[in-house]
């Protein structure tokens, strides 16, 4: 427990490291590529209604309008160019280039993002067999674990299809998350008799944080630094929160120990992102195995979180109806 204290300055160097990280999109600014898009567009883009007549099904669904279908083509293209000149893979627009499978941009990572989803609902499933709805917090959890079920929908279809829309989509649902996590220990840590209050206090000041950051990256600026700025503060709140009260509390509460374990869990891959590396077999990159290393985590953390609230429960059954304890 004692390394776990200093959780939260290796999380701040961390992110601190991936905020002043700069993306640069050489492939999509190279001369090969745009020049390749500039003859593809005038080619195949003129006629709308020929291309889509061409295009399969599955494509048109996802989205791979005319445009998008020449800029796939032409990224490939440019990283052959690239290759043969003996330079490194090109990233375009951000991003590493994937090889798509039936329209999906990012297979592993969407693969991932639907595993995720489906650790949520299964552990969710777990918490309400195993907790009696009287428990406190049973409401919370559920808030937070169905923020989580939807930040990885929308991570599965961000990374399906990369569109404008579904990034912010994305986004908004990463910082919510993020955001129901810090709610939550707002809640957990005060004594009982303090929690509606301050959860009254926290809920109100974190709900006009988030409509004031969908305002700002919808209407003012899609700023990705501030953005994430934004993520680093509210996750390190959270998991200082979360182990200075595991700290407080693991003489009489042992089982804390899953909760300091997710949280080093969850930073540690975090330091998969740092390994920004071309992907391998053109799907499988650093991203990815980040989402690929989360599967696990909540298995671990709703078990903690079913040993937290039956610990409430028992020291305040006396409180609760004895029919819902059953």
């Amino acid at each position: 427990m004692e390394s776990g204290a200093q959780l939260p300055l290796v999380v701040c160097s961390l992110y601190a490291m991936l905020v002043s990280t700069v993306i640069a999109s050489v492939g999509d600014r190279s001369w090969s590529f745009n020049k390749c898009l500039q003859d593809c567009r005038t080619v195949n883009c003129t006629s709308p209604e020929l291309f889509v007549g061409r295009q399969p099904v599955y494509l048109r669904v996802l989205g791979w309008d005319c445009v998008a279908e020449c800029q796939y083509v032409c990224m490939w293209k440019t990283v052959d160019d690239f290759e043969k000149d003996g330079g490194n893979v090109p990233q375009f627009y951000g991003k590493w280039p994937f090889v798509r499978v039936l329209g999906v941009q990012e297979p592993a990572s969407a693969v991932f993002s639907v595993l995720n989803l489906l650790s949520h609902v299964a552990m969710l499933m777990y918490f309400r067999a195993r907790v009696p709805s009287a428990a406190p917090l049973f409401l919370v959890w559920h808030f937070y674990s169905l923020s989580n079920v939807n930040a990885w929908l929308w991570s599965t279809v961000f990374h399906v299809r990369d569109t404008n829309f579904t990034e912010m989509m994305d986004y908004f649902s990463a910082i919510f998350m993020v955001l129901t996590s810090l709610f939550a220990v707002c809640v957990r840590v005060p004594a009982a008799q303090h929690r509606r209050r301050v959860g009254c206090c926290a809920g109100a000041v974190l709900l006009c944080f988030f409509i004031y950051h969908v305002h700002y990256l919808a209407f003012v600026s899609f700023d990705y630094n501030y953005n994430m700025k934004a993520n680093v503060i509210a996750g390190l709140l959270n998991a200082a929160g979360w182990v200075w009260w595991s700290w407080r509390v693991r003489k009489r509460q042992r089982y804390v120990w899953k909760a300091v374990v997710s949280i080093v869990w969850l930073s540690t891959m975090l330091l998969l992102e740092l390994l920004d590396f071309p992907p391998l077999g053109w799907t499988l990159d650093a991203h990815s195995l980040w989402h690929l290393g989360t599967i696990l985590i909540p298995v671990l953390w709703y078990r903690f979180l079913v040993a937290d609230c039956l610990y409430e429960v028992d020291h305040s059954a006396g409180d609760l109806p004895k029919t819902k304890l059953n």
